[in-house]
């Protein structure tokens, strides 16, 4: 697996679901924009970077394919998310 070497938080105010921004870098080398932390009625989550297709659905453009690797990058993220001020 990739190490995340960088996560970037720019949070958002408000009250809205939206709650920050997110870019994270792999390996000093890629950098991943357009990760939203969002937050529902099960608290903070992850939405990932997505466009819509052909048929007006939207689909991840960028996505862990794994359980581990998700709960690595989704860990990594919250918990940078709430070490900001």
């Amino acid at each position: 697996m990739v190490d995340i070497t960088d996560i970037r938080i720019y949070k958002i105010g408000g009250t809205g679901i939206l709650k920050a921004f997110v870019t994270v870098t792999f390996d000093n080398s890629f950098a991943v924009h357009g990760i939203k932390v969002m937050e529902g009625d099960n608290g903070l989550w992850i939405n990932m970077p997505a466009s819509r297709d052909k048929k007006g659905e939207f689909k991840d453009i960028f996505h862990p394919v794994n359980k581990e690797s998700r709960e690595v990058l989704v860990t990594s993220i919250l918990n940078a998310y709430e070490s900001e001020d």
